[in-house]
């Protein structure tokens, strides 16, 4: 049995909206990032970019549309793309989705690391990875169900790249 402590309906929206992540990660070209965007659930679904002069303010935007939506109660997701840096200082390009519904305790990450080919399009390295968030914290989930991840990236119009973007970066 997995051990997660993390919804499949949530598992479900994070994978929608990191397949839009990749979907316009894909689009974009090297040195380009996307805009931290959220999308919720409330009166339909609404997708918000936070278009900002930084990419630090438009995520520090992104984390605070969070409080609003614990406070509304609704769902929420949060796609961004960054930089994660490994214990040897080294970099390298994720796109993270944090996701919250109604009744979880406290929020969840899903990052997939990514590189880019010769013709620019992406490929990911290695499998999704799930994080819980504690306070200031987040602790990696070593085993999990990906099946609602999957689930979420399939309802995607552009989740039929995934298995291209999967393929090997080579």
């Amino acid at each position: 049995m997995f051990q997660s402590f993390v919804p499949n309906e949530a598992l479900e929206f994070a994978g929608f909206v990191l397949a839009h992540s990749a979907w316009i990660a894909d689009a974009n070209r090297d040195g380009e990032l996307i805009c931290p965007f959220a999308v919720i659930e409330k009166d339909g679904t609404q997708l918000i970019n936070f278009e900002s002069e930084t990419q630090e303010e438009a995520v520090a935007k992104g984390w605070a549309s969070f409080a609003d939506a614990r406070l509304g109660n609704y769902p929420w997701a949060f796609g961004r793309e960054g930089i994660l840096r490994t214990s040897d200082g080294e970099g390298t390009d994720v796109l993270t989705v944090t996701v919250w519904i109604p009744d979880m305790q406290s929020c969840c990450s899903v990052v997939q690391r990514f590189g880019r080919r010769e013709d620019q399009a992406i490929f990911f390295a290695d499998a999704p990875e799930l994080l819980i968030h504690e306070g200031d914290s987040a602790t990696l989930v070593k085993r999990w169900d990906a099946g609602g991840l999957e689930r979420g990236i399939a309802q995607h119009p552009q989740g039929s790249m995934w298995p291209i973007w999967n393929a090997s970066g080579a």
